[in-house]
């Protein structure tokens, strides 16, 4: 947390404890009779329609111990539900109580939580105290701004935006003691006026929360506020696709098998074999035969007795994976050896998959699509690691897709077109080949 709001967070607890409890309030009995307790009138008490007289459908008191809803609905408006007494009182009562930092108070005629205008007037604090707490998460970032403090400056903390003015949405919640205001953005570059640094360990996602003051009746009581605030990040195979604004990438959720937890799963390309580098969708149309693109996938999936494995990998031409023209790359987790160069790095072993092709092309077509059946594998019941035999899919596999990729022979004379047997051509030839030989065997 920021030490700012740890030094005011202290503050205000110090002022709570010195602060003087009132005295038991006593329950309400009207005035000269007026309103009638519900004894006296065969009342009776509905969360919809409050406490009622039978006769004439006048609200009526409750007597004591009587309300069954026991909570400020058995009461008038400017009363107040006291469950000690179990009765309704003309002082404030607010359930649950108020933070230290707030006084219970009637709004509107209702009993509510309020900023304490007194503890802040005492602690002399001014915009220039005003911090905020930052929540860094795999997928997103949270910057949270208190409550109490803005509104007793004149402070509109529920209509906050970030650095792009249509993000919008700011929710209340109470976070160490205080209740804050917060917004929430996903770490991605440009989203909301994010603003990315990276260096070669690292990516930093930098935002600004600007609050308004108040504007009453067209008189504006406060300058705004604006506080930058930024997360950093380890850059991993997954963090990296935030980097670029539309990397290649397919994301599913696996089936957990009633274990609970988020099994939201990635797959992607990339362009190095660090996986630091994410193929963009504008570049996916300009690959060269021959060169080397790289493949990860990772879940969240949180449980540790399972690992990500891949059972199956292929590539067809065409978007429907069900056609009969395709390569098998990956068969029972681990590579075929056939057709185009393809290495396994890591499957079976942890939330991460990863391997590797030599870029190819079938004959007569322009597009290649990439193909992975993948599931979550409990490593305390299978050799998750291990190759398999069989050609079946483990049931509970999800398929995953990418493309169209297109792979340009870079073979051609100086007018465009292609010279000679192009490399293009020859792999699509033995593709070919190997497809004919595997459905003879089958």
């Amino acid at each position: 947390m920021h030490y700012r709001m740890l030094l005011l967070l202290g503050s205000i607890m110090q002022l709570a404890a010195l602060g003087i409890a009132g005295s038991t309030p006593s329950c309400y009995a009207g005035i000269n009779g007026d309103p009638a307790f519900c004894s006296t009138c065969s009342g009776s008490c509905t969360a919809m329609t409050g406490c009622t007289c039978s006769t004439s459908l006048a609200s009526c008191l409750p007597d004591q111990h009587t309300c069954i809803l026991n909570s400020t609905a058995c009461c008038l408006p400017s009363l107040s539900w006291y469950p000690d007494l179990a009765c309704c009182v003309e002082e404030p009562y607010c359930t649950p109580a108020c933070l230290a930092d707030e006084a219970c108070q009637y709004v509107n005629r209702i009993p509510v939580c309020a900023a304490n205008t007194t503890f802040y007037q005492t602690l002399g604090l001014t915009a220039y105290n005003v911090s905020n707490v930052v929540t860094c998460r795999g997928s997103n970032m949270t910057v949270s701004v208190g409550k109490n403090l803005l509104e007793v400056l004149h402070y509109n903390p529920s209509a906050s935006t970030l650095s792009e003015h249509n993000c919008t949405g700011a929710t209340v919640s109470t976070l160490d003691g205080q209740r804050v205001y917060s917004l929430t953005v996903h770490i991605s570059v440009g989203t909301c006026g994010n603003i990315m640094t990276k260096n070669a360990t690292h990516v930093t996602y930098t935002n600004t929360i600007n609050i308004p003051g108040n504007n009453m009746n067209g008189i504006v009581t406060a300058g705004n506020i604006s506080l930058q605030f930024s997360c950093t990040y380890n850059i991993t195979m997954q963090t990296v696709l935030s980097t670029v604004i539309k990397p290649v990438m397919s994301t599913e959720n696996l089936n957990s098998g009633g274990t609970g937890g988020d099994a939201l799963t990635t797959l992607a390309a990339y362009v190095n074999p660090s996986y630091t580098v994410p193929l963009q969708q504008s570049q996916q149309q300009e690959l060269v035969v021959g060169s080397t693109l790289y493949f990860g996938m990772n879940t969240l999936f949180p449980d540790p007795a399972f690992v990500l494995r891949v059972d199956q990998a292929f590539a067809t031409p065409t978007s429907d994976g069900t056609g009969s023209l395709k390569i098998q790359l990956i068969q029972g987790g681990c590579s075929t050896d056939n057709g185009p160069n393809i290495q396994v790095i890591e499957n079976g072993v942890s939330k991460e998959v990863r391997f590797s092709i030599t870029s190819f092309a079938f004959r007569g077509y322009d597009t290649v699509y990439i193909f992975c059946d993948a599931r979550l594998c409990n490593t305390a019941s299978e050799s998750c690691s291990a190759c398999s035999s069989t050609r079946e899919v483990s049931e509970g596999a999800v398929q995953f897709s990418l493309g169209p990729l297109s792979f340009q022979d870079n073979l051609a004379d100086s007018s465009g077109h292609r010279t000679g047997l192009s490399f293009t051509l020859l792999v699509g030839s033995l593709m070919s080949l190997w497809i004919l030989l595997l459905s003879e065997i089958v």
